[in-house]
């Protein structure tokens, strides 16, 4: 298990065991992690980009600006220890006469998959390949991309290269029953399958579980889906789950048939995907493996909840001489599911 608490100077700023260097667009890289009194680090699921948050002290000669130069635009890059764990750029700043701080909000490349738009018109074109070649037209480096195999075919008329990439994937989902993410590793993109890993970690009391909330919902529930044919009919028996009709009441959706696609796996998947569900929050002790699309081990006896679990989101905080994590869990595994663009005209 990784050290779980990092202590800070006498005045409460981080110094020991993070290294934040910013460099701003003319240059010049700074250390900053000693100016600031936190550090926050995280990401979700469904944002492509996982995002940098600090209070940066004020300039002493000049109240109104940071110590170092962070202007937006400025590269940031995030270490513990010698692990990279954030490289992006600061998006926005907002300084406060009241305050000695500056608060500076950072995201990775990920922004750059959110707020770039791509036109493009794609035929039997695995979503491994159709990410390559957006993220090569944007000039983005690609790392690994989980292969499915599955070949696409769909035209994306001005759509973002986020959901271009995301509804290749959701497509090869349906086929492969597999669920997939979009992340940056460093300057890398990579999509990966969410699957167990070889050291998931277990979280249980009097290790590194702190706390733990757990609700139970049926607000997204999906309980009988209709397939109907291309002209609007139904056809054929709905797929359903008869016990949960007879518990919560009907809520049906319905699935258009279309060339390329296998809507009774759709149909299932949806019934899935959006089955009772339970969020569990929980505050455990810091650890930056704990991240969105890896899974957990949840040994929790008050509550009786065991198993694996699913990272939907991550907030790592080092402040105060400590650093913690705070995870939302998810017994399920799920994807942001994008429907952007439209099938070829036949």
């Amino acid at each position: 298990m990784e050290d779980t608490a990092l202590q800070g100077g006498g005045d409460g700023l981080l110094t020991e065991g993070l290294k934040l260097l910013i460099t701003p667009p003319e240059g010049g890289t700074r250390e900053a992690a000693a100016l600031c009194q936190s550090i926050t680090w995280g990401g979700s699921y469904d944002q492509a980009a996982r995002t940098l948050d600090f209070p940066l002290l004020v300039c002493p000669a000049d109240k109104h600006l940071p110590a170092v130069d962070c202007p937006p635009g400025s590269r940031v890059q995030f270490y513990r220890g010698e692990r990279l764990l954030f490289d992006g750029f600061v998006f926005s700043r907002q300084r406060d006469t009241l305050s000695n701080t500056v608060e500076v909000s950072c995201a990775d490349r990920g922004l750059y998959l959110k707020r770039n738009q791509g036109a493009y018109r794609f035929r039997g074109q695995t979503p491994e390949a159709i990410a390559g070649r957006v993220a090569a037209d944007f000039g983005l480096t690609v790392g690994s991309l989980a292969r499915t195999g599955t070949a696409i075919s769909r035209n994306f008329p001005g759509v973002s290269l986020y959901q271009i990439i995301q509804t290749a994937y959701t497509q090869a989902s349906a086929a492969t029953g597999e669920r997939y993410m979009v992340r940056f590793r460093g300057e890398a993109l990579e999509v990966i399958e969410k699957k167990q890993g070889e050291r998931t970690l277990a979280l249980r009391p009097g290790s590194n579980l702190i706390s733990l909330t757990a609700t139970d919902s049926v607000e997204s529930l999906v309980n009988r889906v209709q397939i109907l044919s291309r002209d609007g009919t139904a056809k054929g028996s709905p797929v359903e789950d008869g016990a949960s009709i007879a518990r919560y009441g009907l809520f049906q959706q319905m699935v258009t048939e279309s060339s390329g696609r296998d809507a009774a796996a759709e149909a299932r998947k949806l019934l899935e995907d959006n089955a009772p569900a339970q969020k569990i929050t929980a505050q455990v002790r810091g650890n930056p493996a704990l991240i969105t699309g890896e899974c957990v081990v949840l040994q929790e006896p008050v509550t009786g909840l065991y198993g694996l679990c699913w990272i939907d989101s991550d907030t790592h905080t080092w402040k105060g001489g400590t650093y913690t994590t705070k995870l939302v869990l998810n017994f399920r595994s799920i994807m942001d599911e994008q429907e952007a663009g439209r099938l070829p005209d036949a």
